[in-house]
């Protein structure tokens, strides 16, 4: 019989051996918690001797999934499951449960709602595979079995917590070493360097007041994006990091703003006439409001930049609640200053290494702006071709990233890559050039027969920030490979470099 199994067990075939009864009985139980908020707990009753399989896709076996369906308005503020069981059955392994399984939602719901639908899909296992689902309507009341069911749940939720709570450490500390390395950005460092070697010719308490103070136009910039994003995308939960620069407004005035720092560098404007002039005393009178508005100023000029560990951190934040959501940004935002803050309280041992204020520091002030230059000629290139003025060339033959063309190449055994990027992003530029235009891809490309995919962000695309979200992130770059052998898939690292593709795509 263990040749039936496996069939039932990949393509969810009926099978004749089971009765037609309910394996898995599920009871849907609501309240309104003090706040207001609808709690909606689901319980899995689950027979004697069969499993469903977790929340997530697994080498074989259909996912549990809890789909919500409404034209009211609602939003998820909280969804969690039942900690899962590992099983060892014959060769395989997987994640599931048995026995009693929850499911707990927290929703601020319209209480004009009257269509509130849960879609719920599970596969029942034990020698052969079921598929089952039920469609519940929510009840917008009290249910009598809610702190009963509650109480049940309770155990079955402290370990997923505790799990929980480890991970959002995790996350944390990533979003925060992100933040310790967008200082290295070429668009970021230089303007950072200059203010540091500027600090240095204060007076140790006006150097410490200014620091902080810039530290905290950092946080409150970043928090204030943060705010910003999260409020968009209460109304379009496809909008994700970075969204600014699909506006060729936004990219307009930033390419302005950048042309402006290269010809202050290069000492072409200075503030000595007109309303320069009238700015520089400005600027002099107000020392504490200039330093904050620089740590504003850095969380802009930082914007076109994902930083490694920043694509994790900031796709798992724009999925969680708000309570972890802006913990993350702020983990972020203090990575992003600490740096410049404890260099501008302590700038001994930069002084040891550099030598006496002098010339040296105005051909520093060219050297930097060399990275300035840059950026504004990436910016102009964007533009034009946010405008439709530039086509990218291709040594390869990309195709345009569509979720039906991977689900073919899947069925027919085809590895696909994908490539999630943006012209506005330069880490995607980066690695385009020393890793997806390399002889190692092509070769790769032509010996596996490899779909390549592209999935460009430049400006909005539904599909592209579908994708995204399909695979739990919200900001590219994003690279995806399957191997053709199944429908698994591999996340690569957002640095490529041709070797880190021979690791992945083998």
């Amino acid at each position: 019989m263990r040749w039936l199994a496996i069939i039932c067990l990949y393509f969810s075939f009926y099978c004749p051996l089971a009765d037609a009864k309910e394996l898995v009985r599920v009871d849907v139980s609501t309240k309104y918690s003090d706040a207001g908020k609808l709690e909606v707990l689901i319980k899995f009753d689950i027979d004697d001797g069969w499993h469903i399989f977790a929340p997530y896709k697994q080498e074989f076996g259909e996912p549990l999934s809890i789909i919500w369906n409404s034209k009211s308005n609602y939003q998820i503020l909280e969804e969690s499951y039942s900690i899962s069981k590992r099983f060892n059955q014959d060769d395989f392994s997987f994640d599931g449960y048995e026995d009693v399984a929850f499911y707990k939602a927290t929703l601020n719901v319209d209480h004009q709602t009257n269509d509130l639908v849960v879609n719920i899909n599970w596969q029942a296992c034990a020698e052969e595979c079921i598929p089952e689902n039920k469609t519940v309507k929510i009840e917008l009341a009290n249910s009598n079995n809610f702190e009963k069911n509650l109480e049940q749940a309770t155990q079955y939720f402290i370990a997923q917590e505790y799990n929980d709570k480890i991970n959002l450490i995790s996350i944390i500390f990533m979003a925060f070493v992100g933040g310790l390395i967008l200082n290295l950005m070429p668009c970021i460092f230089p303007i950072l360097s200059i203010k540091i070697i500027a600090l240095s010719k204060v007076d140790k308490y006006t150097r410490k007041k200014e620091a902080i103070l810039y530290g905290t136009g950092v946080v409150v910039s970043m928090l204030v994006v943060a705010g910003l994003l999260f409020v968009i995308r209460l109304s379009n939960p496809l909008i994700g990091w970075g969204f600014q620069l699909q506006s060729s407004w936004f990219v307009a005035f930033l390419l302005v703003l950048f042309i402006f720092l290269t010809l202050l560098m290069l000492d072409i404007i200075s503030f000595n006439s007109g309303w320069l002039s009238k700015l520089s005393c400005f600027k002099s009178k107000n020392a504490n409001f200039n330093a904050f508005m620089i740590g504003l100023l850095a969380v802009v000029v930082a914007t076109p930049c994902t930083a490694p560990f920043m694509g994790a951190a900031i796709g798992y934040a724009l999925m969680a609640p708000v309570y972890i959501y802006f913990p993350i940004f702020l983990s972020l935002s203090l990575g992003y200053a600490l740096p410049f803050v404890l260099l501008a309280c302590h700038p001994s041992f930069v002084c040891k290494i550099l030598p006496k204020p002098g010339k040296w520091m105005i051909i520093l002030k060219k050297i930097m702006s060399i990275p300035l230059f840059l950026t504004c000629t990436w910016l102009t290139w964007l533009l034009m071709a946010q405008m439709g003025l530039i086509v990218s060339g291709k040594n390869l033959q990309w195709q345009d990233y569509n979720p039906l063309v991977v689900e073919q190449a899947i069925k027919d055994n085809r590895p696909v890559f994908i490539d999630f990027t943006a012209k506005w992003c330069i880490t995607c530029l980066v690695n385009k050039k020393a890793a997806l235009q390399s002889d190692k891809l092509a070769n790769l490309v032509k010996e596996k027969n490899i779909l390549l995919l592209r999935a460009d962000a430049t400006n909005h695309s539904e599909t592209v920030a579908k994708g995204l979200k399909y695979y739990g992130r919200s900001s590219v770059p994003l690279y995806v490979y399957y191997d053709g052998k199944s429908d698994d898939y591999l996340l690569l690292p957002q640095i490529l470099t041709p070797n880190i593709l021979d690791e992945y795509i083998m």
